[in-house]
């Protein structure tokens, strides 16, 4: 089965709860592996610790993944750089992610 999102129900520093196309609800819980991931110099990850940056998560209808506008610097085939959205693949979302119910809820895991 492949794992998409269908929206996002709250987002905290750095913790997102989305709703997932199958119709669970989970927590995708990511400053650890944000911060594995940004163990590499110049990585792009390293944006996403800075809290107000992280909370400008958005939902990519088409792809059902998680984005950041912009973090990507780019270069076209002049030469022109650009800017690009930084985005996350939905099946590691998942694997990141924990199942919200009575014991996990929103609240307790997104505070």
């Amino acid at each position: 089965m492949l794992h998409r999102i269908r929206k996002i129900v709250n987002v905290k520093p750095y913790t997102i709860v989305c709703e997932w196309t199958n119709g669970e609800i989970r927590a995708i819980i990511l400053e650890e592996k944000i911060r594995e991931w940004s163990i590499e110099p110049g990585s792009v990850y390293k944006n996403l610790l800075t809290a107000s940056i992280f909370n400008k998560v958005k939902l990519d209808a088409e792809s059902h993944t998680l984005y950041w506008n912009g973090l990507i610097k780019m270069t076209d085939d002049n030469g022109k750089s650009f800017n690009a959205p930084l985005d996350i693949d939905p099946e590691v979302l998942y694997q990141l992610s924990i199942p919200v119910n009575e014991k996990n809820n929103v609240d307790n895991i997104a505070a």
